[in-house]
């Protein structure tokens, strides 16, 4: 079996292919372009149109002014309430929270379609890849200081960034304040990037982690098969076969649990992406000093 193939973080790299089944060696070769591998590019497509698609179809529906029916029908309409009543208002109020949520929704169901496709067969995980969740971050980062721009005016929102604090006494205390107050201004502008960073961060981590340890836990069974298969092994233990069974049957199952935990990891880090770009939107618009 080529090396590549054994590589943990192959699930979540950019690639030029589509492997369906490593062992026989499938695969589907994708055009190659000056920008390099465009696996990602093309799942993110995927996602994008689907999540367009499903959107146009439940506004009409809406707008027909039917009843909602159906299992797909009442889940999406049941995503776009979560987004708004979970999301967009606590985090930006009543009178914002409207005007922020088709790109709010937009924002939750793109990165949920990339968390959730990362678990189908033969596919991979986009938010897997700091580029791709960089990206995300930097979207979140242009609409939150846009809206700080928009609202407070450019030197506005630029002073919204340096504390107010007062200081009694002489000289030396005011100049003591002086420097408080520029150096808590450097923390809250560098702060402004630190929390665009955290965001892409903490969706990359969180997706490459659990795309690795499903592959760790399979990757016991091709250990055991190699240990004692003569074909591939000069020394092949014969207790090996042995264990073939159990550690397939240890490994399968844990997979499967970790596949349950992963769907809700999917859809837990979707929900903390938006939610923390609405808040800090929020923040943007209504600074706390």
């Amino acid at each position: 079996m080529p090396t590549d193939k054994l590589d943990p973080f192959s699930h979540v790299k950019n690639s030029g292919h589509f492997t369906f089944f490593d062992s026989i060696g499938w695969e589907l070769h994708l055009p190659e372009t000056d920008a390099g591998p465009i696996k990602f590019q093309i799942l993110m497509l995927v996602c994008a149109v689907g999540v367009g698609l499903t959107l146009l179809w439940l506004a009409g529906k809406v707008r027909g002014g039917d009843t909602p029916r159906g299992y797909l029908w009442n889940l999406v309409e049941s995503l776009l309430f979560f987004v708004r009543d979970k999301i967009a208002r606590p985090a930006l109020g009543e009178h914002d929270a409207d005007k922020y949520l088709p790109f709010l929704i937009t924002l939750f169901l793109f990165i949920l379609a990339n968390n959730v496709i990362g678990l189908l067969p033969f596919s991979a995980s986009p938010t897997a890849s700091i580029m791709v969740t960089g990206t995300l971050a930097m979207l979140s980062f242009a609409v939150i200081h846009i809206s700080g721009f928009a609202e407070h005016g450019a030197a506005g929102y630029l002073r919204t960034f340096v504390p107010h604090i007062h200081m009694e006494g002489g000289a030396f205390m005011k100049l003591f304040g002086l420097v408080l107050i520029g150096g808590m201004a450097v923390l809250e502008y560098a702060t402004a990037f630190i929390r665009a960073s955290v965001l892409a961060i903490r969706l990359f981590a969180n997706m490459l982690a659990g795309h690795t340890v499903l592959f760790i836990l399979l990757y016991f069974i091709y250990m055991i098969g190699v240990a004692g298969d003569s074909r591939v092994n000069t020394n092949p233990s014969t207790a090996a076969w042995w264990l073939f069974i159990p550690v397939t049957a240890g490994s399968v199952a844990m997979v499967f649990a970790l596949t349950l935990l992963e769907l809700f990891v999917a859809g837990l880090q979707a929900f903390i992406f938006t939610y923390l770009t609405a808040v800090f939107i929020g923040l943007a618009k209504h600074p706390p000093h």
